[in-house]
């Protein structure tokens, strides 16, 4: 009975995390005040529920499952934002046009680009690949655990820092950040074995 209470935490904590980027989305870009935590809240709450299921249970077993209810979740949300749009083709024809007007090419555009092609095509795989090497070097347990959980770290560090990428207003200042956490895990994965 534990596990299960445990488990329907996780997943309300995954609610609310995809509630919070979802209402972060629908402001489009407006984020003054307290909104401007709210993809960062939203986040933090799906890597709470991801930790919650973990907890319930064996950690492999409890990620794969808080994914898939992450997955369910998301699919029911969106199933009930269709049926909301349902037989409103004027509220839809809008939503289409103002999505349009968002898409206008403004200036600085075709550098962002580059950078976001860029970071998505280089960076990114590098920093999940070094995150994952980092969780190879130092963590805890026997070798098949270690190599099995840095798979999915990899994942999640990849997903992660590509929809970040995608998704930043300020892709200079991302594609900067994620460079600098990789010099910093390929520096504590390798400065060790140089010493040596």
């Amino acid at each position: 009975m534990g596990g299960i209470a445990v488990q329907f935490a996780g997943s309300l904590f995954s609610l609310l995390g995809l509630l919070a980027i979802f209402l972060t989305w629908r402001r489009k870009g407006v984020r003054a005040g307290a909104w401007r935590y709210g993809l960062p809240a939203g986040w933090a709450l799906l890597v709470l529920g991801l930790t919650v299921w973990m907890i319930s249970t064996n950690p492999d077993q409890g990620l794969a499952l808080g994914s898939v209810a992450v997955m369910m979740l998301a699919c029911a949300f969106l199933a009930w934002q269709g049926l909301k749009l349902t037989g409103k083709p004027a509220r839809i024809q809008a939503e289409r046009e103002s999505a349009t007007d968002t898409l206008a090419l403004g200036k600085g555009y075709w550098g962002r680009f580059t950078v976001r092609l860029l970071g998505s095509l280089i960076i990114v795989p590098v920093f999940g690949l070094l995150i994952g090497l980092l969780w190879r070097a130092y963590a805890p347990g026997n070798a098949a655990d270690v190599l099995i959980a840095a798979a999915f770290i990899v994942t999640f560090a990849l997903t992660g820092a590509l929809t970040w990428m995608l998704a930043s207003r300020r892709p200079y200042r991302t594609c900067a950040a994620l460079t600098l956490a990789s010099l910093v895990a390929a520096g504590v994965i390798y400065l060790p074995l140089m010493g040596a």
